[in-house]
């Protein structure tokens, strides 16, 4: 199956905290950002249809790798949703308070719907776990079918794959 949208939730190589582990190294384990182009890839659902969107999460300090995943893998960037959450995380200049979500695409696919907006405005939950309405946003936008890569749980109308969802 060739996949017209496809959302990816990387485990990027997030450090600091000193030897205390805050971040997402306490919770599964991290990649370079090599490394996730060679996962991403490599991957047996990695099948983009010629004409696909692409959601792909990023943190804050880890946008430049993420704009270099994104060329990686064969998208063009398009721009970037922002997730702006209720409270504030870890940070050492700043607390992050928002996460970006860059949308890209490859060939010519156009959008289902020309009327959402960049914002996402939702609570943040637990480690990793994406607001419901980034995915109501993307549905919106982007036609199937979808697979979500690095998934952290099932999904209706989505394929998923990770191994923190039993498919890596």
């Amino acid at each position: 199956m060739y996949y017209r949208t496809i959302a990816i939730d990387p485990p990027w190589n997030e450090t600091g905290g000193g030897r205390v582990k805050r971040g997402a190294d306490r919770h599964y384990a991290l990649l370079k950002t090599p490394q996730i182009v060679d996962v991403i890839l490599g991957a047996s659902c990695w099948q983009p249809d010629r004409d696909c969107h692409l959601y792909l999460w990023t943190t804050n300090n880890k946008l430049p790798d993420a704009l270099d995943v994104m060329r990686a893998i064969g998208f063009r960037y398009v721009t970037t949703l922002t997730w702006a959450k209720d409270r504030f995380g870890l940070g050492y200049y700043y607390r992050g308070q928002t996460e970006q979500l860059l949308f890209g695409v490859r060939g010519t696919l156009p959008p289902l719907v020309r009327n959402e907006s960049t914002l996402i405005e939702a609570k943040r939950g637990a480690h990793s776990v994406k607001p419901c309405e980034a995915y109501r946003k993307m549905e919106q936008v982007s036609p199937g079918p979808r697979l979500e890569m690095f998934a952290r749980a099932k999904r209706e109308r989505w394929d998923v794959w990770g191994n923190e969802v039993g498919t890596e």
